[in-house]
């Protein structure tokens, strides 16, 4: 009878766990999809509007440049689309939705098996960490990272499974072979996640020296080289995934990216979960294989401090990652804390699963309740406050001025505000019907994803940082075509003014 009361234990706790990784895959959904729910019709995200959307519409016309900056994630796209028959905007924002709800069951697999906690604090680390500034900006345009960061949990928790049989001579070749898929489309998905996951799997082989670690790193090492020299322009494609890149060749220095920016967006960003992240970071047992990546995107986030105004370290985006790693620590750092203010009953239960005490008692469930609740609400209002508010969003709307050119003060922005969307189209479709078909347009490089959406005929779009040394590069070829600039109404120019719909201006050049 003991036997089979055991068996129907284990079984009701089989059934609670996937009902749980069911629930937070659907919670991930939710909240991704939360934000561009609000945003109807315009999509969120600057590198949606610029890159994803436009690249799924126009695959061959891309091509040239998806094969030699990681095509993994936009090829994916690319079939999708053509198989369901979706529009390019579709495509993206479901895809984007499923992967962040796959993301979320990788976070709570982590604190399953890594963090090797209760499921109830499971599930609250899993909705501390999806709620945070780091991943929402995250998943507001950098798709691709989401994914590799989704593919490199799943392979940190079967290798940590497998480091953990040191004992067993026989490997499961099922995991194994699971691991190695993974591993290189981690490293072909996105470059800055890529070096993270092999530099991080080439520290941890070298500390507990296992065969399925050892094997894994050699994989990624050897697939990441491969890609980093099929790549033909490494340099510039890094500056791509800061957004940083310029059109047609004119460019600027950027004055944003300096010391006093970098140290407030890590403020603003990171600030929060530092302590709590450390005391998660030095309570946590054998966490070696989270700590390492923890201490290589804080190295990364600081490189500022060596090279202060050198874009190609992107310290940015390593302030992003930073973030995601850390909130795991903040998470397990605050359960630390709650048990040490000993508010439980003296006989508390214990998980079946693990020696780590449950949240059972109502005082700690409340605390842990209300110090989640905090996280929610100003995660919520980072996904959906029009980004004229900015300040409702609490500590996000601090130092925008600061900060604004690396992450956005609401996820409600793609490369406009989205109440200025239908303007920047209606500015487009004057163009279409009041110009030449071959006209070249002038303006921002924050525009080429709307132009290339909706120009017609042979009209082109160029762009660049100094658009005045682009239009007289222009003016001085001769070519044998009209002229237009579009632009702010405040820009004063000399040409002839020849449209205006209060926020854009279209100017005929020649």
């Amino acid at each position: 009878m003991r036997g089979i009361f055991n068996l129907v234990c284990n079984l009701n706790f089989i059934n609670k766990e996937w009902f749980l990784t069911l629930l937070v895959f659907f919670i991930g959904c939710v909240v991704r999809l939360v934000p561009e729910l609000f945003a109807y019709p315009s999509p969120i995200g600057y590198d949606v509007i610029n890159y994803y959307i436009p690249v799924t519409t126009n695959f061959t016309i891309h091509w040239t440049q998806i094969s030699s900056e990681f095509p993994f994630y936009v090829s994916f796209l690319h079939v999708i689309q053509i198989a369901t028959g979706l529009t390019p905007y579709s495509t993206v924002v479901i895809f984007a939705t499923v992967i962040f709800g796959v993301f979320t069951v990788s976070v709570f697999l982590v604190a399953r098996k890594l963090l090797k906690v209760d499921i109830r604090y499971a599930f609250f680390v899993t909705v501390f960490v999806i709620f945070q500034m780091a991943v929402l900006r995250t998943t507001w345009d950098l798709h691709r990272d989401v994914l590799a960061l989704t593919m490199m949990f799943f392979v940190f928790v079967i290798i940590y499974r497998e480091s953990e049989r040191k004992g067993s001579k026989n490997l499961n070749w099922k995991f194994i072979l699971l691991a190695l898929i993974l591993c290189v489309l981690v490293v072909s998905t996105a470059r800055i996640v890529g070096s993270l996951f092999v530099v991080s799997l080439i520290i941890y082989s070298s500390l507990v020296k296992t065969r399925a670690v050892i094997l894994c790193t050699i994989v990624a090492f050897s697939f990441f080289t491969i890609e980093l020299y099929m790549n033909q322009n490494i340099t510039s494609n890094i500056i791509h995934e800061n957004i940083q890149k310029a059109g047609d060749g004119s460019s600027v220095h950027s004055t944003f990216y300096n010391p006093k920016n970098l140290l407030y967006l890590f403020v603003v960003v990171d600030g929060l979960l530092v302590p709590t992240g450390i005391i998660g970071f030095k309570q946590l047992k054998n966490g070696t294989l989270l700590k390492i990546p923890v201490l290589i995107t804080a190295a990364a986030s600081f490189s500022w401090i060596v090279f202060p105004f050198d874009e190609l370290f992107v310290a940015d985006r390593w302030v992003s990652l930073l973030g995601i790693f850390l909130s795991i620590f903040a998470a397990f750092g605050l359960y630390q804390i709650i048990r040490r203010m000993k508010i439980r009953r003296p006989a508390h239960r214990v998980s079946t699963s693990t020696n780590t005490p449950t949240l059972s008692n109502p005082a700690s469930t409340i605390l842990t309740s209300f110090i989640l609740g905090i996280f929610v609400i100003m995660g919520i209002l980072y996904e959906i406050m029009p980004n004229a508010h900015e300040p409702f969003t609490l500590w996000y709307g601090m130092a925008r001025s600061s900060i604004e050119h690396f992450v956005p003060p609401s996820m409600q922005f793609n490369s406009l505000q989205l109440s200025d969307t239908y303007k920047m189209i209606s500015a487009i479709s004057w163009i279409n019907k009041n110009t030449q078909p071959n006209a070249i347009i002038i303006g921002e490089k924050d525009w080429r994803g709307f132009m290339e959406l909706y120009l017609e005929d042979h009209r082109t779009f160029r762009f660049s940082d100094d658009l005045p040394t682009l239009t007289a590069g222009l003016i001085k070829h001769g070519l044998n075509a009209p002229i237009y600039i579009i632009h702010y109404p405040d820009n004063r120019s000399k040409n002839t003014h020849v449209y205006s719909n209060i926020l854009f201006s279209i100017d005929k050049i020649r």
